[in-house]
């Protein structure tokens, strides 16, 4: 299968630069994708897992992100995550912690439209605790 290459990075660091076969991204509506030739794309990103698979037959590197922006074009994809950890090193702990972080935000906002923001990130983080 062909690849393509793919830049993942946060405010602090470069996570991954590397040629990948597959990538799949959290979308804030919904889960999809990216094979290598895909058309041009700049999406959003929700709280959710990202899978990059260097080979598709291989066991896929698996980042928790919280929000960000992806963009693809002329068969390279960038993914800037605002927060990311890897699958490995996540608990539900770092999880409540974000949860908590959120409620925060929801209760000293009297802007509607943010809180129904923040109670959209804490269903995903939620949602995310059962696999974890």
């Amino acid at each position: 299968m062909d690849k393509f290459k793919l830049e993942f990075v946060t405010p602090e660091k470069l996570l991954f630069s590397s040629e990948v076969e597959q990538v799949i991204i959290p979308g804030s509506d919904g889960e999809f994708t990216i094979l290598a030739e895909h058309s041009p794309i700049i999406s959003s990103m929700k709280a959710g897992l990202i899978r990059i698979y260097s080979e598709i037959i291989s066991d896929p590197l698996v980042y928790f992100v919280t929000e960000g922006f992806i963009d693809m074009a002329s068969n390279n994809l960038t993914i800037l995550a605002q927060n990311a950890i890897e699958k490995d090193q996540l608990d539900k702990q770092k999880l409540n912690v974000l949860i908590e972080t959120y409620q925060k935000e929801i209760d000293i906002t009297d802007n509607d439209s943010r809180k129904n923001k923040y109670n959209i990130k804490i269903e995903n983080i939620r949602a995310i605790q059962t696999d974890i």
